[in-house]
């Protein structure tokens, strides 16, 4: 789902339900601005906890316990009408798409242990930043002029390290860019970065591998949407690359977009891996899920990609449209009973 009643979406699994008085205290450097009770607005469907965030533009983090497991699926429109709502709503960030969490574990490169510990949450804290919360003028926009996503993930990457801290918590779990850490983990990541002067990248996106045909290996980030730029994929023979380059280069693309904007064009050039030069082609959707557009990148060194690799997918006015036929169901009987 794209960014709407909510921008960004974090999460803390939990081995157990805690209290939002403790949370509250795991919070205590930070400025509590509301308690709601649930109910109270459309976007608030159980008690939380709302921090301050940029107040001049009507910003707030909110923050609740869902007491079930991670809905890795996302619910079904016909026997899980509601859970599916919430998440199209945005409920579990804007973002998350099924699966996210069976694909985080797998793709946890950076976390060995991350399956073993997963298995053992029983329930997880949101965290989702909102400009609309209490707002009453109803063609308010969802987004403010100065938006900055960066600033924005960097004020909730940090709310979420501090409830890191409270026993219950088992890692970090960042849905929309399928990345899973640790304590230890995330600390670590926000300490390099900020001894390097860069954005923590590798604590908000994933880079992840599969193999995509018997020669060849498909590489790609997912978590760029966060800061409303396309994914990177690269396409190569698996035996004529290393793998680590690849995943630098892509890293690298990814940092130069952040900086430059969503430049790359169809056919753009760029020293990679092998000391030669990859081209892009600009793709309408990933070859793997979850849905969104990409810059593929593929070497420039004489060899033709299988045709399953050089598909630019759907249109965004397809998977709209496809989108809009998943809707079409009937909602629940009772409207105001949500289980999220």
């Amino acid at each position: 789902m794209p960014k709407g009643f909510f921008s960004q979406g974090l999460c803390i699994l939990l081995s157990e339900p805690v209290s939002l008085d403790r949370i509250a205290q795991a919070l205590r450097d930070f400025e509590i601005v509301g308690q709601p009770t649930g109910g109270d607005d459309e976007l608030i469907d159980q008690p939380s906890l709302l921090v301050g965030y940029r107040p001049e533009v009507d910003g707030q983090v909110l923050l609740s316990v869902v007491e079930n497991r991670w809905p890795d699926e996302m619910g079904d429109p016909q026997d899980q009408p509601d859970v599916f709502v919430a998440w199209s709503l945005g409920q579990f960030g804007p973002l998350a798409y099924p699966g996210c969490l069976e694909r985080s574990t797998e793709q946890a490169w950076a976390w060995e242990d991350s399956r073993d510990v997963i298995q053992q949450h029983t329930c997880f804290i949101r965290i989702l930043c909102s400009y609309v919360i209490g707002v009453a003028d109803d063609d308010a926009p969802l987004l403010p002029d100065d938006y900055d996503a960066i600033d924005e993930m960097e004020y909730l990457t940090k709310i979420a390290a501090a409830l890191l801290t409270i026993p219950e918590a088992l890692c970090y779990f960042n849905p929309g860019g399928e990345v899973l850490r640790d304590q230890d983990g995330l600390r670590e990541g926000l300490n390099y970065a900020w001894c390097h002067h860069l954005p923590p990248l590798d604590m908000w996106t994933n880079v992840r591998l599969f193999r995509a045909t018997d020669d060849w290996s498909l590489m790609d980030t997912v978590g760029n949407g966060q800061f409303d730029l396309p994914d990177v994929e690269a396409a190569y023979q698996a035996d004529k690359y290393e793998a680590t380059d690849v995943e630098g280069f892509l890293r690298n693309a990814s940092l130069y977009m952040l900086k430059e904007g969503d430049v790359i064009e169809e056919d753009d050039t760029a020293d990679g891996p092998g000391d030669i030069v990859w081209r892009a082609i600009l793709c309408d959707d990933a070859l793997t899920d979850p849905p969104r557009p990409t810059v593929r990148w593929f070497p420039d060194d004489g060899t033709e990609a299988p045709s399953e690799l050089t598909d630019t997918g759907m249109s965004d006015d397809e998977i709209e449209e496809q989108l809009d036929e998943l809707m079409d169901f009937e909602d629940p009987d009772d409207d105001n009973e949500q289980p999220f």
